[in-house]
């Protein structure tokens, strides 16, 4: 815009120049008229002319421009998406290395579980043990009742004497079973007795 109106100006003022020129040649304006004519046109045309060059440098410009957001914009989008890709393997890395942590921290809990209930049957049997050796069961003798047959003030008449012998309670069937339930054992006794 601002060179149309440089243009025009610079047109005018040939213009205004002519004109004394032409009143001293003598009427013949024509000669003049059309040498005025002839330059203004071809300043317009060059006026025209460079219009259409800064037009289309402006349209250049704007396609460039247009073209390097476009490309930016790609960028952008693929980087998003390497960013995504990267983000999801870190994601699932993570997700593999928790699950293997609580696998692992699993199996240590059942290796520990095993060895409680390996640590209490032992104690269970070690009480079992305990206790059968404690109580008395029927047709076993005491261990520590010892009889002082000498200071035993009886008459032979009135007790017979039992005959023992040591096969004889190896001989006894054990096929009875007896429950003790503070031990929750049951054991097998001698029947009979």
């Amino acid at each position: 815009m601002l060179k149309i109106f440089s243009v025009s100006l610079i047109s005018a003022a040939v213009a205004l120049a002519a004109i004394p020129q032409q009143a001293n040649a003598g009427g013949r304006g024509v000669a003049l008229g059309v040498g005025l004519g002839l330059g203004a046109a071809m300043l317009m045309h060059s006026a025209k002319k460079s219009h259409r060059a800064s037009r289309s440098r402006r349209t250049a410009h704007r396609r460039a421009a247009a073209r390097r957001k476009a490309l930016a914009r790609k960028k952008r989008s693929a980087y998003a998406a390497r960013k995504a890709a990267i983000a999801k393997k870190r994601k699932q890395a993570h997700a593999a290395a928790v699950a293997a942590k609580k696998r692992q921290l699993a199996k240590k809990a059942a290796i520990a579980r095993q060895q409680q209930l390996a640590r209490e049957a032992a104690t269970r049997q070690q009480k079992a043990e305990t206790l059968a050796s404690v109580i008395e069961l029927p047709g076993k003798k005491p261990v520590s009742k010892i009889l002082n047959v000498a200071q035993a003030d009886f008459d032979e008449n009135d007790y017979e004497l039992d005959t023992y012998s040591p096969g004889e309670e190896t001989a006894q069937k054990m096929d009875c079973k007896r429950f003790i339930p503070s031990a929750g054992l049951t054991i097998s006794v001698p029947c009979g007795e």
